[in-house]
């Protein structure tokens, strides 16, 4: 899928703690380039696959998910693309959404 100009700018302007930050872009001829932030701990998709998440690790992770959404949502943006592949964690207990194609809403 191609990463639009108006899309880039969207995860540029849209910095918030839970989710994954665009850091800088490169247009190299006709490909697009995004540096994106690192999470160590991988998505929540391989977490679940290995181990087992208490009621609590559970809900500490949808709150964080749900503040990122929450974040995007009063700023007119929509994700379009939440699921456990594309929550991102780090070994520091931070929780972040990944891979946000955006979508603007009016």
């Amino acid at each position: 899928m191609e990463l639009k100009v108006s899309e880039l700018m969207v995860m540029k302007v849209n910095r918030n703690a839970n989710l994954v930050n665009c850091l800088d872009s490169y247009l190299v001829g006709e490909e697009l380039s995004l540096v994106m932030e690192y999470m160590d701990g991988g998505t929540l998709s391989n977490v679940i696959s290995k181990t087992y998440l208490s009621e609590d690790e559970m809900a500490a992770i949808s709150r964080e998910c749900l503040q990122g959404l929450d974040f995007l949502h009063s700023n007119h943006v929509i994700h379009q693309d939440v699921k456990s592949r594309n929550i991102l964690l780090r070994t520091n207990g931070s929780v972040k959404l990944g891979q946000y194609i955006l979508g603007q809403t009016e």
